[in-house]
């Protein structure tokens, strides 16, 4: 009972006077033990997990195998005038619906939605591959975005209701593997389809959501509770919450994609958005609070719980850290060591590789102690360190130093990646499932937006205050107001003479120092707030509405059926 009172979980007035005197009668509780529950993990159970796994691989294999392709594919329809909208309207799409599918699922349950958004993800790359123009391909990637959120919201959803969720970081592990493939594949890919047919680099995609489809429709057969009408349906929906929301954040996303390239940070043109954005996000939660929303599709309790604000909190630095890394690492290599982009992407494979297998590792530790609290700690701590050696990193660093923080850093990212989502969804009732894990995965797709976008605005600050350090002015016009980061992928560093050379690497190591460093404070201070969560208990029981279809109804006992 003792643990049990720690949950976050808030208890109504009843329960808690029962709770007090039992407790008074009872001055030595005795433990609290679960008992795994037996369950039936039969030949359906497997093909739906199979068919979320192919969908995460095919969701992967979408948003990397276009970052080698797109500039052939710009070419090719003559959308250089809209790379930026090109390459960021997935992520507008599928980051501003995500807290509409979660709540929309408590309502329409999760088979139809699911269904759905996998077809909208397979019609938007059907067109995309089928464009004429780029403001068809625009269009496309937006209904692209639009399943391909709904799937990642919807995949951690269903593995929720068919686990306990002592065991969901196990089976996250398993769904993180084999997208982390399809990550490590899609730009080799989609290199060699850019130079070859780059429609195919949007059909490729169709074959994985067609057999995931193929399973789907006849197994994956959820319960939920049904309404008697369609109108009560859609009376629950909370449409003027999620449009004010999906508004705000389209704006506050146009304002950090747009800005320091299209637009400089300071003008209107991202000012404005920004500004509209936030005030209109605010004014979302003052609406989820409030009597005119019956239910809500970012409930207020969310933010009112200690451990899942904090949790939330380290989705957003883990992601954010996670992305940072990904954009920034290759540039010391491109840079400092004169590396090619194909080399580079050879040169962080000690982190790229060894990260997965350590996050299934923490998913099972976490399953047979469930214990998270250390694991969270270690991994903030990894983090912080590792991004602290990074920045001693200079020219002349040996390949030992680079490689060994290298994997420290991967211990931290591993230890983080999917160990947070059980937590919260432990920390909030079972019925808050949907509603949290929609926040989460919006939480952790804005975390991916700033992990670019604060570390380039620290990386061209840095660049532009010290570029006085260079002489010849014509390669201080080719590095300054943001176009540092595209000049070290081009290789024109190693053709400058040898002073030259050397200030440019000056500024460039200034540069990437004051990044690291910063990294390892936001990593710091993750490790100092997981003091804050609570020590709960990780259930072995599955207590959900929308479990699988019993195959037999026993009689006169109702079973809701999706």
């Amino acid at each position: 009972m003792a643990n049990e009172l720690k949950n976050d979980e808030p208890l109504d007035s009843a329960v808690q006077v029962s709770a007090i005197d039992s407790l008074a009668e009872n001055p030595s509780p005795v433990p609290v033990v679960e008992l795994t529950p037996k369950t039936s993990r039969g030949l359906r159970f497997w093909l739906i997990i199979l068919s979320g796994c192919l969908v995460d691989f095919t969701t992967a294999l979408d948003a990397t195998i276009i970052t080698t392709a797109l500039p052939k594919i710009t070419a090719a329809i003559h959308g250089e005038q809209q790379y930026v909208w090109l390459a960021n309207t997935y992520v507008l799409a599928s980051t501003a619906v995500m807290p509409f599918v979660g709540q929309t699922s408590n309502i329409f349950g999760r088979r139809m939605p699911m269904i759905i958004s996998v077809i909208l993800f397979s019609i938007g790359n059907a067109l995309a591959g089928a464009s004429v123009s780029s403001a068809m391909l625009i269009a496309s990637r937006v209904v692209t975005g639009l399943g391909g959120g709904g799937i990642f919201v919807l995949n951690d959803l269903i593995i929720c209701d068919l686990v306990p969720v002592r065991e969901r970081s196990k089976f996250l592990g398993f769904r993180i593997t084999i997208a982390t493939i399809a990550t490590i594949i899609g730009p080799v890919l989609g290199g060699a389809l850019g130079q070859s047919s780059w429609r195919w680099v949007f059909f490729i995609n169709l074959p994985f959501s067609g057999i995931a489809l193929f399973i789907m429709v006849p197994f994956l057969r959820l319960k939920h509770k049904r309404e008697p009408t369609w109108a009560k349906k859609l009376a629950r929906v909370d449409f003027l919450g999620n449009l004010i929301f999906v508004a705000s954040i389209i704006a506050v996303l146009f304002g950090l994609i747009m800005g320091g390239t299209l637009y400089p940070w300071s003008s209107w043109h991202i000012i404005v958005p920004l500004v509209l954005g936030f005030s209109g996000w605010a004014l979302f939660h003052i609406h989820q609070a409030s009597p005119a929303c019956k239910e809500p599709s970012m409930p207020p309790l969310l933010f009112g719980n200690r451990t899942s604000v904090v949790c939330l909190f380290l989705t957003f630095v883990a992601c954010g850290l996670l992305e940072w890394v990904v954009y920034f690492l290759p540039i010391y290599f491109q840079t400092l060591k004169a590396a090619s982009p194909l080399t580079s992407g050879v040169d962080v494979l000690p982190f790229s590789i060894f990260y997965v297998p350590l996050a299934v590792v923490t998913g099972g530790i976490m399953s047979k102690f469930g214990k998270y609290k250390p694991i969270h700690w270690v991994g903030f701590a990894s983090t912080s360190v590792a991004c602290g050696l990074l920045s001693i990193l200079d020219a002349s660093s040996p390949t030992v130093e680079w490689v060994f923080f290298q994997l420290i850093l991967s211990v931290g990212a591993g230890c983080t990646l999917i160990s947070i989502l059980p937590v919260i969804q432990a920390s909030l009732p079972e019925t808050y499932a949907a509603t949290a894990t929609g926040t989460f995965n919006f939480v952790r797709n804005f975390g991916f937006v700033w992990g670019i976008t604060l570390p380039s605005i620290i990386f061209n600050a840095r660049i532009d205050q010290n570029l006085h350090w260079v002489q010849d002015e014509a390669i201080r016009l080719q590095l300054r107001n943001g176009a540092a980061y595209g000049f070290a992928g081009t290789g024109a560093i190693t053709q400058l003479p040898d002073q030259t050379m050397i200030q440019v690497h000056s500024v460039y190591a200034s540069a990437l120092k004051t990044l690291w460093q910063v990294a390892a404070g936001i990593a710091a201070l993750a490790f100092i707030l997981v003091f804050i969560e609570k020590d709960l208990v990780l259930s072995m029981e599955l207590e959900t509405d929308f479990g699988m279809e019993e195959k037999k109804q026993e009689k006169g006992l109702p079973v809701t059926q999706q």
